[in-house]
């Protein structure tokens, strides 16, 4: 289980992002341990990489929402949409 830095550090963001993304909702709070620190799976790492991925090309965090929750055909669909904007730029 990883704390909130080792998390951040494992993602390439900060823990302040980490922080504000569980306040947008995008991910999940996890459960605290016994001493009130919140321990992250590998999951969170996945799921981190991908909110991060999305926020660095241009995403707003309310579509970023939407994709975490999207199908697997709806997300690849919106991928294709962001590539295709970010070459013609």
């Amino acid at each position: 289980m990883l704390t909130i830095g080792e998390l951040a550090s494992y993602a390439g963001v900060t823990v302040r992002a980490v922080r504000h993304y569980h306040a947008k909702g995008l991910l999940p709070e996890p459960e605290r341990d016994h001493s009130g620190y919140r321990r992250y799976d590998a999951g969170a790492v996945v799921e981190l990489i991908r909110i991060r991925t999305l926020a660095e090309a241009g995403v707003p965090l309310a579509r970023v929402r939407e994709l975490l929750r999207a199908d697997e055909e709806e997300f690849a669909a919106a991928i294709a949409d962001i590539d295709e904007r970010l070459r013609a730029e």
